[in-house]
């Protein structure tokens, strides 16, 4: 689509110009990995559903980069972004654990299926309603909630239905949860290039249990982080101002 004439009100921040469909067209191609995850995973394909997921990951990454470059940041990209993020990092690992888990009580695992896309849902609501942002996040980005429940269902680790439910709900309550994340600010021009880079092992590699232990670490330090970051605020929320002012120094 191309923007109307000047003047008109279709023209305004919700039109898209060529400059704003590529980034856009890189969003989409998060959504279609993001699909081809849910058929990969209903044909029990379960590090195929994982490669997906991450390369969705990556795609998300680069969106965001491509339309600060090319300074073509829109309300309709957010909004199609968050759309991409619901399915490439909501439904997509929800159905693999539903699929991976398909022997456990079906009201168990649809349980968590539902409870961990209506979370992730609630997340991008309350992010895209946020105007100051500063340098955090407010509670778990779903991408990385997303990537990591599925590395943590996909991956060498055998988990039990109950612990697969246990950690998607776990991730569920982080992400609608006000627990600051930091924001992780690379050099716009360099995250570019490493994430290109990233897609190759990603798609070519036989085995995907280096990349699930991978992104369980990353993440999993990234998880411990924010709750760091949580657990430091609440604590100086419960003291008083004035006791820390005018606490003696130690000698």
């Amino acid at each position: 689509m191309f923007p109307a004439a000047a003047g008109t009100q279709s023209g305004g921040r919700n039109s898209m110009t060529f400059r704003m469909a590529v980034p856009a067209l890189v969003t989409l191609v998060a959504l279609t990995c993001g699909l081809a995850a849910i058929v990969a995973a209903h044909s029990g394909e379960w590090g195929m559903a994982l490669r997906f997921i991450m390369l969705a990951a990556l795609a998300d990454l680069m969106d965001g980069t491509i339309a600060r470059l090319l300074h073509a940041s829109s309300n309709m990209g957010k909004e199609l972004d968050s759309l991409s993020d619901l399915v490439a990092f909501g439904a997509a690992p929800a159905f693999l654990l539903a699929s991976r888990y398909a022997y456990a009580p079906t009201e168990v695992v649809f349980g968590a299926m539902v409870l961990f896309v209506a979370a992730g849902a609630y997340r991008l609501a309350r992010y895209n309603g946020q105007d100051a942002r500063g340098d955090t996040f407010c509670g778990l980005p779903i991408p990385a909630a997303g990537v990591l429940l599925a590395a943590a269902v996909a991956g060498p680790i055998e988990l039990t239905h109950v612990e697969a439910v246990i950690v998607a709900i776990a991730l569920s309550v982080l992400m609608v949860s006000r627990a600051p994340f930091p924001m992780l600010k690379f050099g716009w021009g360099l995250l570019l290039p490493l994430a290109g880079a990233a897609v190759i092992p990603i798609a070519l590699v036989n085995s995907v249990e280096w990349l699930a232990v991978a992104a369980i670490l990353v993440l999993g330090a990234y998880i411990v982080m924010g709750v760091a970051n949580a657990l430091s605020d609440h604590f100086e929320e419960a003291v008083p101002e004035e006791v820390r002012e005018d606490a003696p120094a130690h000698t």
